[in-house]
C-alpha cells in the first residue's frame, strides 16, 4: 500500500490519544492528535496518521457510541480508510461498556466481519496470555486496577469482559497460533468468522507478537487495541519504498527533542490522578521541587481559591524551573476524598468532587498560561481533557518522548504551548523530573 494512506485512530480518552499518537510517530507516521471531533475549518499540517481523542471512556454507552461514530465520519472525510479504536491497555471499562458497544458500532459502520482485539502494550508491562490481561507480573484483577475508583477491574479474562459488554460473540486467538505466525492467525480468524464470531481477543506477550497480529490483519478496515497494536499496524502499512521509521523534518515542524529550545521557560505541573504511579511521581518531585497540595474543601467552596493558587505558583516559578500542584492530600496514602477525585468513585458526591477538581485544575492551567507559562505537564486522563478544553486546544503535533507513551507535544493554537499529557498509571517515579529536564 502507498505511503499516502492515512491511518485513523479513535481514542477513548485524551492521554490514551497521546499514547497512541506517540507510538504511531515512533513507527514512522507523521501524526497529528486532535482534541474532540474537529470541524471542517481546522487546517492540519501534512500527515499520514490522525488520532481523534475523545472523552468517552466513562460516559453513558449511548453517548460514547454517538461521539465515536461522529469521529469516524470526520476521519473518513480526512482520507482515513483504515480505522483503529484505541482503548486503555488495562481495558478500563464496566459491564455496560464502553469498549463493547463502541467497538460493535464502529465495526458495523465499517462492515468489519470480524475484529481483532488486543490491548497488549509490552513496553508498558501489559501483556495478554490465554485471553487474560497481565499488568507486569500480576493478573489484571490482582493489580492496583482492581481498586480503580471509577472502573474497578475485578476480572482478568478479556473474553469474559468483552462478552459482558456486547451481544456479539467473542473468541480467542491463543498464543500458540500467534507464535506460529500471521498465516496461522489469519486461519484462526477465518474459522471464528465462519462460526459467527465478531470479536477475536488475541494473545501478545512481546512486540514480535504484535507485529504478527498487524501482519495478520493486513488491510482490515478496523481493529481494537492499545498503543502496541496500533503502532504495529501503522508500521506495517508503511510502503517499503518510503523512508520507513522517519518523520520528514519539514513536514510537521520541530522534531523530537526540539521543544525545549523552541518553547522554553518554567514548567507548570498539575496532577489530578491518584494512581499509584502518579502518587510516587508526586512524592519524588516533592523531594527536590516546590509543590502545592490543594485543600479540597476550598476547591469546592472558595471562589477565590484558584486565583490564590495561581499567584502562589507563579511566585514559586520565578525562582524555580517547575512547580507542581496536586490534589491528593497525601502523595503516598490518598484519603477517601482524594481517591474520589481520580475518577470520582461511584456515588454522586464523589463524582461531583471529581468534576470540581478537574475544572479547578483546568482553571489553574489557564491562569498559568495567562501569566506567561508556556510549558504544561498534566497527570490524569480526565484532567488532561478538562485542561485542553479550557485552553481551547484542538490539535497537537508530536515531539519527543519523556517516558514510553508520554511525548512532549506542541499545541496548534490558540497559544503555542509545549504540553505533556500523562495517563495516571504511566511514567516512572522520576517522570516529572524528566519532563522538566527536557
Amino acid at each position: 500500500m502507498g505511503d499516502s494512506e492515512v491511518i485513523g485512530i479513535i481514542a477513548d480518552d485524551i492521554t490514551g490519544g497521546s499514547d497512541v499518537a506517540a507510538a504511531l510517530s515512533a513507527a514512522g507516521r507523521r501524526t497529528v492528535q486532535l482534541v474532540g471531533v474537529p470541524g471542517p475549518d481546522l487546517e492540519l499540517p501534512p500527515h499520514d496518521a490522525v488520532v481523534v481523542s475523545l472523552k468517552t471512556r466513562s460516559v453513558p454507552p449511548e453517548e460514547a457510541v454517538a461521539e465515536s461514530l461522529a469521529a469516524l465520519r470526520r476521519l473518513r472525510d480526512l482520507g482515513a480508510r483504515r480505522i483503529g479504536f484505541k482503548i486503555c491497555s488495562t481495558f478500563d471499562s464496566t459491564p455496560r461498556g464502553n469498549i463493547g458497544p463502541v467497538g460493535l458500532a464502529l465495526a458495523d459502520a465499517l462492515d468489519s466481519g470480524i475484529t481483532l482485539v488486543c490491548p497488549a502494550a509490552p513496553a508498558n508491562g501489559r501483556t495478554v496470555y490465554q485471553g487474560n490481561l497481565f499488568v507486569h507480573d500480576l493478573p489484571l484483577a490482582e493489580s492496583s486496577l482492581a481498586r480503580h475508583p471509577l472502573n474497578p477491574m475485578t476480572d482478568s479474562n478479556l473474553v469474559r469482559l468483552l462478552t459482558a459488554q456486547t451481544t456479539a460473540e467473542v473468541g480467542l486467538v491463543d498464543h500458540s497460533r500467534v507464535r506460529s505466525g500471521a498465516p496461522a492467525v489469519r486461519a484462526r480468524l477465518a474459522d471464528l468468522r465462519a462460526a459467527g464470531v465478531r470479536f477475536a481477543v488475541a494473545d501478545a506477550i512481546c512486540r514480535d507478537d504484535l507485529l504478527v497480529l498487524a501482519d495478520a490483519i493486513g488491510d482490515a478496515a478496523f481493529w481494537i487495541g492499545a498503543n502496541g497494536l496500533h503502532a504495529a499496524a501503522g508500521a506495517a502499512a508503511q510502503d517499503s519504498a518510503t523512508s520507513h521509521g522517519t518523520v520528514p523534518a519539514d513536514a510537521v515542524g520541530p522534531g523530537p527533542g526540539d521543544f525545549a529550545d523552541t518553547i522554553a521557560g518554567p514548567t507548570f505541573i498539575v496532577a489530578g490522578s491518584c494512581s499509584d504511579a502518579t502518587r510516587g511521581q508526586i512524592a519524588a518531585f516533592r523531594e527536590s521541587g516546590p509543590a502545592i497540595a490543594l485543600d479540597l474543601a476550598r476547591v469546592r467552596d472558595d471562589a477565590g481559591y484558584a486565583a490564590e493558587v495561581v499567584a502562589r505558583a507563579l511566585t514559586l516559578l520565578s525562582d524555580s524551573p517547575a512547580v507542581l500542584v496536586h490534589s491528593a492530600a497525601d502523595a503516598r496514602q490518598p484519603t477517601e476524598e482524594a481517591e474520589a477525585e481520580a475518577g470520582a468513585g461511584t456515588g454522586a458526591g464523589s463524582t461531583d468532587l471529581g468534576s470540581a477538581i478537574e475544572t479547578f485544575l483546568a482553571e489553574l492551567a489557564a491562569g498559568a498560561v495567562d501569566g506567561g507559562i508556556r510549558r504544561l505537564v498534566v497527570a490524569g486522563g480526565e484532567t488532561s481533557g478538562a485542561v485542553l478544553q479550557r485552553l481551547g486546544v484542538r490539535a497537537l503535533q508530536l515531539g519527543g518522548p519523556i517516558d514510553p507513551g508520554v511525548p512532549w507535544m506542541r499545541s496548534l493554537g490558540p497559544t503555542e504551548l509545549a504540553l505533556a499529557l500523562k495517563s495516571g498509571n504511566f511514567g516512572g517515579p522520576d517522570f516529572f523530573l524528566k519532563a522538566v529536564a527536557r
